[in-house]
């Protein structure tokens, strides 16, 4: 199984404090807020059925997304 990277440390700093809906495909914010029930929520709302759940930290600084 070949492994993707993905940098999301642009993505990361644009939100702070909030957990974050990824498309699976594309790695992009597709929802962004305070539950995750809510995020993932408006995700499947717009079409994403697994989204990535990630938390964006309130103090961006080094940070690991496994993708398995």
């Amino acid at each position: 199984m070949k492994t993707k990277v993905y940098d999301l440390s642009k993505t990361l700093k644009k939100y702070s404090n909030v957990w974050l809906a990824l498309d699976p495909t594309t790695m992009r914010v597709v929802a962004a807020g305070k539950k995750t029930e809510s995020v993932l929520s408006d995700a499947k709302r717009i079409g994403v059925s697994h989204p990535v759940l990630t938390r964006a930290p309130k103090d961006y600084g080094a940070y690991i997304l496994s993708i398995s």
